[in-house]
This record gives structure tokens, sequence and C-alpha cells, in this order.
């Protein structure tokens, strides 16, 4: 392994003290057109902390040949009693070397021997070993101190094997929250690092490339490093900022990132995902905003972190950008701007697909156009400017972009075709989220070896982990033959059918007892399957009853004795390929079935005399929760059958293998779990597949009914196809404005129109004996629709040679006529809105002292007259008195 360059501290900036909590910090710029949001964890933990944070971590490993000829992962490296650590492997499944466990020598030597005992193997299911790995935080004991907890993924990154049907990322999203963050690290050349930096990304995680063997150490030393000095994990930075204020990212797209979102009419909310932060090093985000005209521009931030609890800590503070009063020297402003104009320029060369994030570049694709917009990024970077060539910041980003061998990677990985097809996207990913992060990932960029120089316990950190590595033996080979380079995708749909793990519905099932079918069958039976085939008690006193008969509450025979029913599973196939095994049971290929009485289990398709297409309804059971594997067993057309939930999930619990085994369907919890997801009754009687319609045949049926239309046309040609009806108002207040058509003329519109209500059908207007007219306009409105429609009304004799005298003349009927009334008596003649127009001349005259005080005034007199006649009776009365 290669030494550690040597980085001393260098003065970027004013370092915060060591302070228990994180500050905080806005510089607005003075040309009023950038904002740099700067988080200034603690320098270090207080003397009373340990030599480093403790630690949780989970290593998932490839053991898929892919991998075998990689070097092998490190092992407890530097952990103490104070870490956890667990490890999960995962070829064509994932498995469990070791639960999440204290670092203690005794410990620490078992997950060794472990790590040591691995074996290459076939596939490659990525997922399962996320999955296995998190689920590893849910199942260890609470941590009894403050625990960074990590996850990481060591492989190729190309699964092969049972992908997420929707994909990494959006199924990755809906484990939210996540128990850990997930670190990716992809070996060699041939590798998938979009996939991985997307999974990273999602974990609030960093991914790391390793080209080789002689990488692995270093990708490893900083990566636990960086988890061992974390200050704080899951950190948000909230901005809230008026609406007329146009902030921007600068970072370009990531999976990641959020758009704004509108707290009210006047503000504004952008939230930034900050993940882990680190004693010592900053984060600082740099955000663009355009000329501010007319408004008050106070952006609030707030910082919302944790400490390895779930209780939440926040720091706040504000600025105005109109105010520009930042500290900062023009070096850092200059260092930040072309820090964030990099990893806007290395994002902006890949793009992100919904279902897998990120998708690399073609190794096919012509690196030139690239090489050229890399060249115009140099030219205007603010960094490359003469005035700071001195700053050792500045510096490291110009030398990772155009520097001398070593460096210049940037520059070396787009000119250069033969590395870009090999290792140019997969380096350009990991090197774009360390800066994104602003994490130290390896010796070797001399842009990442800026960060954390700053933090006294990562560099020690740092140098332990380093001589830890230095002093490891070589590792033993674990592959000694030639192995297979097999890239075959294994198809799994056999397992993804909705006809798995069921029974034919013709099949019969033993009861326990003659009195048990008799009362079940009669409560829960009656209106379901009327046509018995039950059969007469056997010797042994049970009762044969079809399966589809059976009920929640029986009880069945089973190897361990009788049993009670818990639910029964109902599921409609069509032309579904079932076994006939024994004396004639169809059942799907891969339920387990034992012929000898329950002593070996066996798949159907490997015993089946010939496969059966079979349509109906097939039928899974659920027995009662028992310990005993062998009491989850049915006996079905005199064949043992498994039953769901039967408890075998893992090929560790049977000594030879058990074909049984299914970490879902052997999984009690989890069956009751989905079944209890479903629609249905309380015994699990599902039938909502025949009531499910996807209309796919939408289009043919619109042209069917447009047929149909025309056909009706013609058949009752020359009358119209449709009646007159009248014009209404819409109900309520909000739509009463609007008129429509209703379902049929009042008696009284009749009556005024001159039309009988009994002739009115006959002749093609509805009648709607129910709807009484509220207004004058309206009855007016449609009695004058009724008579033009009488005026343009030609009716037909019944015989043409015996006309009446309502019916039209010989020339009428021989006039043009319209297949529908409603285009020549539409809506168009609605009735007139209930307002008109006030002209303002026409207005009364404004009261004098306002209309408000002459009302007063009014009512006062009209209620106080009597009162008021009465006190100047009583004056009169005392001055006659007096005289």
């Amino acid at each position: 392994m290669a030494p550690i360059q040597a980085c001393h501290p260098v003065d970027l900036e004013p370092v915060c003290p060591a302070v228990s909590t994180p500050g905080l910090e806005m510089h607005p710029f003075s040309s009023q057109t950038g904002l740099l949001v700067k988080v200034h964890p603690p320098k270090q933990p207080g003397n009373s902390q340990p030599a480093h944070v403790p630690c949780d971590i989970v290593l998932v490993i490839d053991i898929s040949r892919s991998m075998s000829n990689s070097a092998e992962p490190p092992r407890t490296l530097t952990l103490d009693e104070n870490d956890r650590l667990g490890v999960v492997t995962f070829s064509a499944q994932a498995k469990t070397l070791e639960d999440l466990k204290p670092m203690t020598s005794a410990n620490k030597k078992k997950t060794n021997e472990s790590i040591e005992r691995m074996e290459p193997q076939t596939s490659t299911n990525l997922w399962d070993g996320i999955c296995e790995g998190l689920g590893l935080f849910d199942k260890a004991s609470p941590s009894s101190g403050r625990r960074v907890p990590a996850l990481m993924v060591l492989t190729d990154g190309k699964p092969n094997h049972i992908p997420p049907a929707q994909g990494f990322v959006p199924k990755l999203r809906s484990y939210e929250p996540l128990p850990a963050t997930i670190h990716t690290f992809g070996f060699g050349y041939d590798l998938e690092s979009g996939l991985l930096k997307s999974i990273a990304e999602v974990g609030r995680g960093n991914y790391s490339f390793i080209p080789d063997a002689g990488m692995i150490g270093t990708a490893f030393v900083h990566a636990v490093a960086n988890l061992q000095s974390t200050f704080a994990n899951n950190a948000i930075l909230q901005l809230t900022y008026p609406r007329k204020v146009t902030l921007r990212e600068t970072i370009g797209q990531s999976v990641i990132r959020q758009d704004p979102v509108f707290l009210d009419m006047d503000r504004t909310q952008m939230t930034i995902d900050l993940g882990n932060l680190q004693y010592g090093q900053s984060r600082d985000i740099y955000l663009q905003y355009d000329k501010i005209v007319n408004v008050s521009p106070i952006v609030q931030a707030v910082l919302k972190y944790q400490h390895f609890t779930p209780i939440t800590l926040q720091v706040t503070t504000q600025a105005n950008l109109l105010n520009p009063s930042t500290t900062l020297r023009q070096s850092v402003i200059a260092y930040h701007v072309s820090r964030s104009a990099i990893i806007a320029f290395l994002s902006s060369l890949f793009f992100i697909r919904l279902d897998s994030g990120y998708e690399v570049l073609d190794r096919d694709m012509d690196s030139r156009p690239f090489a050229t917009e890399l060249q115009q990024l140099i030219a205007t970077l603010p960094a490359k400017q003469g005035e700071f060539d001195s700053d050792p910041a500045c510096r490291s980003l110009v030398e990772d972009l155009c520097g001398a061998s070593p460096n210049g990677q940037i520059s070396l990985a787009l000119s250069d075709s033969k590395h870009f097809k090999r290792w140019g996207p997969h380096y350009l990913l990991s090197l774009a989220g360390a800066h994104a992060r602003q994490i130290c990932n390896s010796f070797k960029d001399p842009g990442p070896l800026m960060y954390s120089i700053n933090s006294p316990l990562f560099i020690h950190c740092r140098d332990r982990i380093n001589n830890a590595f230095d002093d490891l033996r070589p590792p033993k080979p674990t592959c000694t033959h030639k192995p297979h380079n097999s890239k075959t995708t294994i198809s799994m749909k056999s397992y993804n059918q909705p006809s798995n793990t069921c029974f034919a519905g013709r099949s019969t099932v033993l009861l326990a007892d003659n009195t048990a079918a008799a009362s079940s069958s009669h409560k829960a039976g009656q209106n379901h399957d009327h046509g018995s085939n039950d059969s007469p008690p056997t010797q042994g006193g049970g009762r044969l009853i079809r399966i589809g008969r059976l009920r929640a509450g029986m009880r069945v025979q089973t190897p361990k004795g009788p049993r009670t029913v818990v639910a029964v599973l109902k599921t409609p196939v069509s032309r579904a390929a079932l076994c006939m095994v024994g004396g004639g049971l169809l059942v799907t290929p891969h339920h387990p079935v034992s012929l000898d009485g329950g002593q070996s289990w066996t798949f159907p398709k490997d015993v089946s005399r010939r496969s059966v297409p079979y349509s109906g309804s097939v039928y899974s059971v659920l027995l009662q929760r028992d310990a005993d594997v062998d009491a989850h067993a049915i006996m079905v057309d005199g064949v043992w059958g498994v039953s769901l939930g039967h408890g075998l999930t893992r090929a560790e619990q049977v000594v030879g293998g058990d074909v049984r085994v299914h970490r879902f369907l052997g999984d009690y919890d989890a069956v009751v779990g989905s079944l209890k997801k479903l629609h249905g009754s309380s015994n699990f009687r599902k039938d909502w597949q025949r009531r499910v319609r996807c209309h796919f045949d939408q289009p043919g049926k619109k042209v069917a009914r447009r047929i149909a239309r025309r056909a009706k046309a013609a058949a009752v040609a020359p009358r119209p196809v449709d009646k007159l009806r009248p014009i209404v108002r819409c109900p309520t207040v909000k739509y009463n404005r609007r008129t429509r058509l209703g379902r049929g003329f009042s008696l009284a519109e009749l009556k005024a129109a001159g039309i009988p209500k009994l002739q009115a059908p006959t002749i093609g207007i509805s009648v709607d004996h129910r709807r009484a007219n509220l207004s004058e306009e309206g009855l007016a409105a449609n009695v004058e629709r009724l008579k033009a429609y009488k005026a343009r009304l030609i009716v037909f004799p019944r015989k043409s040679n015996k006309p009446k005298s309502e019916d039209s003349s010989k020339e009428d009927q021989t006039a043009e006529t319209t297949s529908s009334i409603r285009s020549a008596f539409g809506v168009e003649e609605a009735i007139a809105p209930g307002f008109s127009e006030i002209k303002k001349s026409d207005l009364p005259k404004a009261v004098e002292g306002g209309a408000y005080r002459a009302l007063r005034n009014a009512r006062s007199q009209a209620r106080l007259v009597g009162v008021r006649e009465k006190r100047i009776k009583d004056r009169e009365a005392e001055e006659k008195a007096k005289k």
C-alpha cells in the first residue's frame, strides 16, 4: 500500500472554536449575485471523549465470481469494544456471517475467521445484500452509547440476480428513513459505478472507486477515519426566503436534490441534504440568485442535525442579501465558487434516470467534446486566476483539473480515449462525490486531500488505521482454480407467479373430525361452491372436503395432529402449469410435497408424472402458529403439502438442506402481515381479481360506440336520435349563472306552449312532471323553445294512405331534416343572466353623512318613537302645571 502523503493544516479560513454546537453563517457577496452558507462543526470532541467516535459498521461483501480477483476487504482494523461490527455476504442470496456485536478480542478473532472462510460463488444479488445488512441494525440490541451507523457495500456493482422491479433508487427510497448511511465501494473497471453512486447518494453516504488491490487500503482507511470523526448525522439545511427571490444550487443535478417548495404566497423553502458532519471540516454551500428589486431579501437558515439519536437539534441564523458583510477573503470565495463549478461540470457528464439513478457514459463515446468543455471551464475558473496561485486550496483544484502527472486526473480521464474507456467515468463519479460531501477519500487527489486537514481527530484516526493496514499479513487466496466467468442472468420467474404455493380448487383436504366439518361448512360455506364433492368419513375418522369449501376456524389433520385453519387465500389463474403427483393432486411446480408420509420433501416438478394446464382458482392455506415445522402441512388428495408460514426461512436451520426453506413463505409474521394488507373478508378469501379491469380495449370501444350511434341514426331515420330538452340553471350558488340541458319540460311549460303532456313524448319532447318553474324568465325561455321546436316539427303519418289532421303536409315531409335535435336546439339559446349592468350615472346619489349612519338614525327613530312622544307629553304637562 502506498504511503499517505503528509498534509499539514492550511489556513483556508478561520476555524470555529471547539464548541458543542455547530456554527452557522451566511455570507452574501458584494456583487449581490451569490451567497455562501457555512456550517462549522466543532474542531474536535471534548477532553472526555474517546480516541475516536464509536461506530456501528456492517460490511456487505460481494462473494460472486466477478469479485474473486479482488483483494479481501479490511477486517476489524482498529475497532475496539466501543465499536460494533457485523458482516453480511451475498451471492445468489445474502447470508449473515456475524451479527452486529462489540469488537472485543474474542469477537474480533471470530469475525476475522469468518471473513477468511469466505469462498467465491456464482451470482450477484446486490439488493438482497443491502436489505440483509440494513436488517442487522434493526435486529441488533439498542446501543448503550452514541455510535455512528454505517453500511459499507463492497461489490463490483453488476447485479444479475433478482434486482428490484421498480429499480434500486425508488425501492431504497421506500425504506426511508434508513437506519444507517450507505457507503459503496466499486472494485475493478467492469462495474456499474452509476448504480453504486446512486445507492450511496440515497443512503447519504459516499461512493469510492477502487481500480485495483493497491487502492483498497487507502479507500477503507479514509472511509473509516471519516466515520470515526463524525460529529453529527442526518443533517439538513433549510433556507426560507421571499418568493420573489430565486436561489439556485450550483453543484448540478443529483439523485437526492430537492426542488424548492412554496410555503405560502410570500415564502419559498429550499432543503439541502448534508448527511454526516465531521469534526473540524466545514460544509460550504454556494448559491446564486438574480438581481433583487423591490423586495426585502431576508434569508433564514435552519440547520437540523442529530447526535446519533432520534432527537433533532437545530441552529438558526438569517441574513439580508442587500447588506453584504462577509469577512471571508477573496481566495476563500474563489475556492468555493470554483469547487461548485467543478462539481456541476462533472455531474453534467452523466444522465440521471428515475429508476436507476446515474447512467454511466458509454465507453465507446467520443470524449473529445468533454475535453473541450473542460478547457473552457479551466479558462473561466476563479481559482485559476493569477492572484490565487499562492493559495493552497485554489491550487489543489487546479491540480485536479490540469496538474502535472500524477495529478490532473480529470483532464487525463477526458482527453485520453484509452483512459476514458477504462476508468474515466468511474473515477469522475467518485471524485464528484468527494468534493460535494467535502470529505477526504484517498491519498491520491490533491483536491480531496484539503478536506479535514484542520481536524485533529480525523488525522489521528487516519494515521492509526493506516498503520494497522501496513501491519496486516497478506491475505490467503480464496480461489485456487480458474473461475468460470459467466455473466448469465438468473431468471426467477418461477418464484414470482401468483399461482405459487397453491393447490387446485378441486383438490380435497382431510379434516380432523366430522363435527368440525359439519358445523364449519354450514356456517361459512352456504353461499359458496354449492356443488359439493365432499367425501364420507375416512377410516381415521376424518372427513374429506373440497379445498374451495375450507374456511377459517376449521380443524384439519397434520402430521402432528389436528390444527386450526387461520386463513385461506384464493387466487384465480388462467392456463397455469400445474404438476400432477400422487393419486391425481394438481399442485404448482415449486410447492413442496411429501410422498412418504412427511419423512422427506421434494418439489412436484421433480416427481410429477406430467404437467397439466389449469384454469380456475388455486388455494393456499395458513394454519395456526406452531413452533413445530411439521405441524404446518395438510393432507391434500392423499399427499402431504406444506402450508404457509411453516418457520423454515434459512438453510442453516436444517441439516442437509430442505426444499421447504423460503425467506418469505416460511416467515409466519411476514405472511400474516401481507394477508392483512389485502382487501376481503375475515377468512382471507380474495376474489378481487375478477373485478379488476385494465380497460385496454378503450380505443376499440370508442369506435364501437360511434358505429352503434350511426346504425341507430340510420334505423330510426328520419326521426332524430335524441329528444328536445329544456334549458335550466345549474344548482348551487357557485354555478347557478351557468345553463345546461335539463331532464325534461315541466307541465307548466307544456301547458303554456299548448302541447298536451301525453302527446309530448310521442313527438320527441322529454317531460319531467317533478320539475317546477322557479322564475318567469326560465318559463318564458322554455315556452319559446317549445314553440320554435313545434314550428319546425314534421309529423309523418303512420299510414301514408290515411293521413290525419295533425300530420304535416306532403311539402313539409319532403323538406330537409336533421338527425339530432341538440344540434338544432342546443344550449346556445341560454337563459339570460339574472343580472344586468347598470351605468354609473343611473346609480342613486350618495347619502349625506353616509348610508350606514342614515340607516342607524332611521332605525333609532323607528324604535324610540313612542318613548320620545311620551317625553314630549310629559314635558308639556309639567309646563302647564307650572303655569
